[in-house]
This record gives C-alpha cells, structure tokens and sequence, in this order.
C-alpha cells in the first residue's frame, strides 16, 4: 500500500527542522553508523521509518524525479525525490556518511 501524500510531508517537515538547528546540522555531519542516524531521526520526526547508509555515487546520480533540494548552513546538500513506482526519499550527503530517508508503508 502506497503512502499517502500527508505522510510524505513528513520528509520535508524533517528538512524544515533541521535547517533551522545547526547543533542537529552538527550531529548529522559526525555520523559514521546507522544508528546514530536513526536516533537523531526518532527525535526530530519519528514517523520516518526508513533509513540507509548511501553510497556518495548513490546520493549524487542524477536523480528520475526531483521534487525539491538545497544545501543546508552547515553545507549539507539534500534532495527529495521520487522512485519510479516508489516512495519520495530524502537523502542528505553529510561530512562521513550519505543516507537515504522514507516512509516505510504498512
């Protein structure tokens, strides 16, 4: 079952709160494990349940559908973007590890 759009904002919500918080900036730039990764995630929007470590040639291809990107203050680059016939997936390439974010469906 596909996730509805309403929960998909949850991705730029997550985007929106960090780009107002450098010490989260910060944290994010120092993860080298995915639970780290998740533990900052859980505390900033915990309905995003999906999360990977991304290679750098991953989080840099040109992506099929783009919605949205920036470049947050602490120069953390991120996009949102569709998968063909998938969910919208935000990635962030951050200092030590790229990752991949989502809403996993029921």
């Amino acid at each position: 079952m596909p996730v509805s759009p309403e929960r998909e904002q949850a991705l730029l919500e997550f985007v929106e709160s960090v780009q107002g918080r450098s010490d989260v900036q910060t944290e994010l730039n120092k993860i080298t494990e995915l639970d780290q990764l998740k533990e900052i995630v859980h505390q900033i929007e915990p309905s995003l349940n999906g999360s990977a470590l991304i290679p750098y040639e991953q989080a840099t291809s040109p992506p099929k559908i783009i919605i949205d990107s920036g470049i947050l203050e602490q120069k953390i680059p991120w996009r949102l973007l569709r998968c063909p016939g998938g969910p919208l997936v935000l990635q962030m390439i951050c200092d030590k590890v790229n990752f991949a974010l989502w809403i996993e469906s029921c």
